[in-house]
Order: C-alpha cells, then sequence, then structure tokens
C-alpha cells in the first residue's frame, strides 16, 4: 500500500488499509465497531431481515403444528384447550430462543460477506445459518446457566437477597467472557463448549472494552425498539420484534472480527481472499477469428 501526502501536517501519512465492506480492515475502535453495525444494517438489512423473518415463519407453523397436534391428541373437547394452552407456551419459549439463536448465526454468516463488501441473499443466508443453529442456540444456553446459574441455584435454595449480592459481580464477569461464545459457533462451526472456550481466549484483555460495546448495542436497541412502538404502533412492534434480536449481535460480531484481527492477523487473511464471483475487468471485446 503506497503512502499519501498530506498538506495539514506537511508530510508522508502511513499507508492506509483497505476498506472493501462496512468496516476498514485493521484494528476497530469502539466508534468503527458502532458505526459499522449501523452500516451492516443498512446494506444487508433486506437480506438479514428476509432470512430472519423466513425463518421465524418456519418455526411458527412448527410451534403451531405441534400445538394443534397436542389438541387433536386429546382425549376431550374440555381437556384438548387446556393442553393446547399448556403446549403452546412452552412452544412460544423454544420459538423465542430459537429466533434469537437464529439471528446470531444469521449474523455470524454474514460477517465475513460484509466485512469484504460481497452480495448476499436472503435465502443463501438461510440455509448456511440453519445447520449451524444449533450450536450457536447451545452456546447462548451454556453461557447464560454459566452466568445465571449459581445465582439461580441460590434463589432455589431460598437464601436470603444479600447473600446473592456477591453472586451479581460474578455472574456479570462470566456473562462479557463469554459475550463472543455465540457468534464463534457459527462463524467457525464450533461446539458450544469449544466456543465458550474461544470466548474466553478472545475476551481476556479487552473484558471492559467487551463490556462498553455489548451494553452500548443492548442499550441502543432497547430504546430503538421502544422509538418503534411508540410511533409507529404495531408496525413499529412488529419491526422491533425483528430489530431486538437481530441488531445486539452486529457489534457482538464486529467485536469478534476486531479481537481476531488484533490476535490471528485476521485482516491479512481476509484481504487476501480472492473473490468468488469477480467482475470482468473492462477492455476492448475479444474479435472472432475470420
Amino acid at each position: 500500500m503506497a503512502q499519501h501526502w498530506t498538506h495539514a501536517g506537511g508530510g508522508w501519512l502511513p499507508p492506509q488499509r483497505p476498506r472493501p465492506g462496512v468496516v476498514p480492515l485493521r484494528p476497530l475502535g469502539p466508534g468503527d465497531i458502532l458505526a459499522g453495525a449501523a452500516t451492516t444494517l443498512g446494506r444487508y438489512g433486506g437480506p438479514l431481515c428476509g432470512a430472519l423473518l423466513l425463518g421465524q415463519l418456519l418455526a411458527g407453523l412448527l410451534v403451531t403444528a405441534a400445538a394443534g397436534a397436542a389438541t387433536l391428541a386429546s382425549l376431550s373437547r374440555s381437556s384438548g384447550s387446556r393442553v393446547f394452552v399448556w403446549t403452546l407456551f412452552p412452544a412460544a419459549a423454544l420459538f423465542l430462543l430459537f429466533t434469537c439463536a437464529l439471528a446470531t448465526a444469521l449474523i455470524a454468516v454474514l460477517l465475513r460477506p460484509a466485512v469484504l463488501g460481497r452480495a448476499v441473499t436472503a435465502p443463501g443466508l438461510l440455509r448456511a445459518a440453519l445447520p449451524r443453529t444449533p450450536a450457536v442456540l447451545g452456546a447462548q444456553l451454556l453461557a447464560l446457566l454459566a452466568a445465571a446459574g449459581p445465582g439461580a441455584a441460590a434463589v432455589a435454595a431460598g437464601l436470603p437477597p444479600l447473600v446473592l449480592l456477591p453472586l451479581v459481580p460474578v455472574a456479570v464477569w462470566l456473562g462479557v467472557l463469554f459475550a463472543l461464545a455465540p457468534t464463534a459457533a457459527g462463524y467457525e462451526g464450533l461446539g458450544p463448549v469449544a466456543a465458550l472456550r474461544r470466548s474466553a481466549r478472545l475476551v481476556r484483555g479487552a473484558w471492559w472494552r467487551t463490556l462498553g460495546v455489548t451494553a452500548s448495542a443492548v442499550a441502543f436497541t432497547g430504546s430503538a425498539g421502544y422509538a418503534l412502538q411508540a410511533w409507529f404502533g404495531l408496525a413499529g412492534a412488529l419491526a422491533a420484534l425483528v430489530l431486538l434480536p437481530a441488531f445486539p449481535q452486529l457489534p457482538a460480531g464486529l467485536l469478534y472480527v476486531d479481537r481476531r484481527i488484533r490476535r490471528e492477523h485476521l485482516a491479512e487473511t481476509l484481504a487476501s481472499e480472492p473473490d468468488p464471483d469477480p467482475k470482468p475487468e473492462p477492455g476492448p471485446k475479444p474479435v472472432s477469428p475470420a
């Protein structure tokens, strides 16, 4: 990369890193990460939301079919309604878990084309993300269990609230330590336990930075979701259902890319990756032989 002259300082600036996609291929600052997340949503929001809605539609059909099958399998009409209700609640919980896991898997498979500035389609994203969704869900559940499990066990044991206070910083520390595990599971195809170990290695030395980026993303998403619902009513609420599970994973995914750029020279690997669909260079048309 060649140096370039600047008149502001009267000297040569160091070579600039290329920026083929949503972020430059160099170590990223918090502003780069949040701006890159917004840019990713602007450029790839259509395919991303389309893939997420397709996955939610498939999951919703399965939930409805399961609840209906439980109702048909009941012995009487009155017991059938009770079975439907008691089946629908856990099915809805599984639907929400699946939606969050699918959103994270979609972000993970979108990271490489977004950083390289390549086009994607909603069906292509969904095909790539669905096989990785179970591992992502497992990583999310394991991270949640590690962070909230001791406190939940203490509450279940009936311990007083004062006993739970020392567990709060431990839960926060573990939650941040494993914050990149779902992205690692989706991006690298790791199992849940391996993804937790991978996240701990990447976050080590950047715990406070990880906390700041993830907290900012969650706060922005919550504010945006409330504003959408307040301003646009039902349409805004439906848009928030897509935004809430998807947007917080974008900064986490770009933070994962940043940690790998800093520790594993991922930028050089991505910059040297050939374009699978290169555009033909302009030039004279070939002349057919006489």
